[in-house]
């Protein structure tokens, strides 16, 4: 590890976070999730082409040229055989799990901070609805809608901004 501006008690605290987070069964799910695509050369093949063509969509879209009928037919069937593979699937969903875990403790992290308090659960709760409707998703605040395009909002003090 590279030096920390962490003090060694919090340094200490955040390691035990850590191996608490290693240690999770949801979190250890998705790890093998993810290690599974990893390993497979279709699986990755796959995503690694859908992403390749819808970044050639998206920078066409940005330079004013819209794609053809032709072109999105072809993304679409890129983007289902991604969802049809097992381990491309799982990887998707293990992701946005994984996610939304580090959306959740950021968040709780960033509270105490500003609190000076760990936060209620009616706290956190009502935070995280008011990040829900200020950008207009459900579920995490993370500010990504699958492609990798931002909403145009930033965390703040645990709640999202424009």
């Amino acid at each position: 590890m590279t030096e920390s501006s962490l003090t060694p008690e919090l340094m200490e605290l955040t390691t035990m976070l850590c191996n608490a987070l290693a240690a999770n069964e949801e979190v250890a799910a998705a790890k093998v999730r993810i290690d599974l695509f990893s390993r497979s050369a279709e699986a990755t093949r796959l995503f690694h082409e859908v992403n390749a063509y819808g970044e050639e969509l998206r920078a066409k879209y940005q330079a004013g040229m819209s794609p053809s009928e032709e072109e999105i037919a072809k993304f679409d069937g890129l983007r289902q055989a991604v969802v049809d593979n097992e381990l491309a699937h799982g990887f998707l969903e293990a992701r946005q799990r994984i996610d939304e875990i580090l959306g959740s403790i950021n968040q709780l992290l960033s509270m105490t901070l500003e609190l000076g308090r760990t936060p209620s659960l009616e706290e956190f709760t009502a935070a995280r609805s008011h990040a829900d409707e200020s950008c207009g998703r459900g579920g995490d605040c993370s500010c990504h809608d699958g492609g990798g395009e931002s909403c145009g909002c930033r965390r703040h003090h645990g709640h999202c901004h424009h």
